[in-house]
């Protein structure tokens, strides 16, 4: 498929598919005669992949170390499930700053109010 209707069925837009392709995460699509790229399944589920990647907070040089590594450990899944072990550590921090930041807030609103008579 040409990548306008590639783009629409992977849900990204063709840009987005010239960028990933222009990083190296997706394969060089092979032309057509008349000079068009195609793409096939396989491409979509990279795009997809990618693009799920991105919205947990991968950066794309994580993801792309990731595709570069062989396809049997890529299925083995191991490499994939401590990547998203250590991402989900990283979010118990980032949380833990925000609640004890959002303390910081209340405590000191609290703090406020309590003058405004004053």
């Amino acid at each position: 498929m040409r990548i306008g209707e590639f783009a629409k069925r992977a849900g990204v837009s063709t840009s987005k598919v010239r960028f990933y392709e222009g990083r190296g995460l997706l394969p060089d699509a092979p032309r057509s005669a008349n000079g068009y790229r195609t793409y096939d399944a396989t491409d979509q589920r990279i795009v997809t992949f990618i693009d799920r990647a991105r919205a947990l907070g991968f950066s794309l040089k994580d993801i792309a170390l990731f595709m570069r590594r062989p396809a049997e450990e890529r299925r083995a899944k191991k490499g994939l499930v401590r990547a998203l072990e250590a991402k989900l550590a990283e979010i118990d921090v980032l949380q833990a700053e925000v609640q004890t930041r959002r303390g910081d807030i209340v405590a000191l609103l609290t703090e406020l109010r309590s003058g405004e008579g004053a």
